[in-house]
Parts: structure tokens; sequence; C-alpha cells
């Protein structure tokens, strides 16, 4: 492209229209604009952060992370560069690369929660347990903030499934009591926050469904029997021999009969009558039963 200025526009402050582009949400205008700045002045760091941002918010990473590096190169003491690097990085997944340059930007400017939550999100994917204390500070620090909610919210959600037990198709299930009032536990957690508001919909929506797996794993529920046969057949014989033994005047063995009849009974109930979880459990794999928690927190 030709970067040609025309003869009445050489006094613009590019920088500044790349800027007010960028505000307005219009990411196309704000790199043209930011382009043009560094064009002209190629030592501009904040025309290179602007141009940086406005890829990123068209989905460029790869011209993202030329142009931040430039604006870095010119000032390497900026906590915002650092943090659209950060943001770079984890668009491309790189949590790693993505962690030292939020705790970068953190390091030159501790007071913006913005890099903290940078952090957490690195950590989202394979250590969420390390991100919700970040995300609760900065709730704790400003609590109308609701991207902060949100990210707690969902951080918290989360470490709820983290905890279930594991199929080898990676879906997960409730299989033990442990996981069950961990479940709870945490929930409890999520709603203690205000999680109105239309922007928390999605988040809102991820937490009912949760809710509704962690219900339907306490539900208590009769369960069928491939023996019923059996069960029905052993009764049978109990109560006949019941009425016999009553008839014949043989307490002794009535009472017998009776008992039976009650352990039969009772059995019956222990083994078919049941939580979902706990029939879950009886019908998974020991491997499967052995993933996800397995004790209760003391």
């Amino acid at each position: 492209m030709d970067h040609k200025p025309l003869p009445d526009d050489t006094q613009r402050d590019w920088t500044s229209i790349a800027h007010e582009y960028l505000d307005s949400g219009d990411g196309f205008q704000a790199h043209m604009a930011a382009s043009e700045a560094t064009h002209r002045h190629p030592g501009d760091a904040e025309a290179w952060h602007i141009r940086a941002q406005a890829s990123l918010e068209l989905d460029n990473g790869s011209d993202a992370l030329f142009e931040i590096t430039e604006a870095l190169r010119l000032n390497a003491d900026d906590p915002r560069f650092h943090g659209v690097l950060g943001d770079v990085h984890c668009g491309a997944r790189d949590w790693v690369r993505a962690r030292e340059a939020y705790e970068r930007a953190r390091a030159l400017d501790p007071g913006n929660p913005l890099y903290a939550i940078g952090v957490a999100n690195t950590y989202v994917d394979k250590d969420v347990e390390l991100a919700i204390p970040l995300y609760e500070n900065a709730v704790r620090d400003y609590p109308d903030v609701a991207y902060f909610k949100e990210g707690l919210a969902a951080a918290l959600a989360d470490s709820i499934t983290d905890q279930w037990s594991e199929f080898a198709d990676g879906s997960r299930s409730i299989t033990n009591e442990a996981q069950l009032a961990f479940s709870r536990e945490t929930l409890a957690r999520i709603s203690t926050l205000d999680l109105r508001g239309e922007e928390l919909a999605e988040v809102r929506e991820h937490v009912g469904e949760i809710q509704r797996l962690v219900d339907r794993a306490a539900q208590v529920k009769w369960y069928g029997s491939d023996h019923v046969v059996a069960y029905l057949a052993a009764t049978g014989v109990s109560v006949l021999t019941f009425l016999i033994a009553l008839g014949s005047g043989n307490g002794g063995l009535a009472l017998v009969a009776l008992v039976a009849v009650a352990a039969i009974v009772t059995g019956y109930v222990i083994r078919h009558r049941m939580p979902d979880w706990k029939w879950t459990q009886r019908t998974v794999s020991q491997s499967v039963r052995r993933t996800g928690r397995q004790v209760s927190r003391g």
C-alpha cells in the first residue's frame, strides 16, 4: 500500500485519530489510521500499540504480535504494552508467554486489576484453582465490575466439574459423596455473587446447567433390577411359609418367614432405591470411579 500523504493532511494527528476509531469500536479504521501514524513516525510507540490493539480486534494475531513487539522495542516500561502482548499470546493459547507478559505488566502497574485477571486467565485451562484467588481479589476490590464477577463465577463452575469422575470420552459425572459435597459447597460460593444483568447471561446459564446436574445426581430414585423374578419368587416363598406356619400354629417358623420377607424387601430397597450418583458409581468401571475427588474437605 502506498502511504504518500495527501497535500493537505501533513499536520493531522493520526495517532489520536486512530485512538478515536479504536474507542468507537472500528478496528479496521483504527488500524488504517495507526498504520499511517507509524509510517510517518516509526518511533511512535503509542501508534504501534494502537495498531496491535486494532489487529487483535480484527483477529489478526500475527500482525498484532509484530506491532506490539515494535511498541515494546521503543518503550519496554509501559505496562499497557506488556498487557497487550499477554492478550496476543492468550489468543494463540500460549499460556506461559501470556503469563510472563501479564506478570511484567503487573510488576510495572501493581494497582491495575486487569493484569492480575490476565494472569488468572492463563490458569483457567489447567490450573483453575490458581486462578480463583486472583479473581476473588479483583471482585473484592471492584465488586461492581461484571467482567471480574464473570471470571470468578466461570472459574468456580469449572472447578466443580474438574473434580468429577472422568470417562474415557472426556465427559464427567458425579460418582461419590465427596464430589457431590464439593459441588454443593462451590455452588453456594457462586450464589453469593450478583450475576444479574444481560452481560452475565452466559455464565449464569453455565452455572445453572451445573446446578441441574448436581441436583440430578442427588435425586433419589428407584432403579430396575435384572433379578425381579428372583425377588418375587423369594418373597412369595417366604409369605407362603409364613401363612402355612401361622395356620399350623408354628410361631417360630412364622417369625423366621416374616423376618425373611422383611429382609428381602429391605435388601431390594437398599439395592434399587438410591441417589443417582450412587447408581452411576455402581454402573461405571473401577478406573472411572478412581478419578476425580475422592475425599471431602476437612
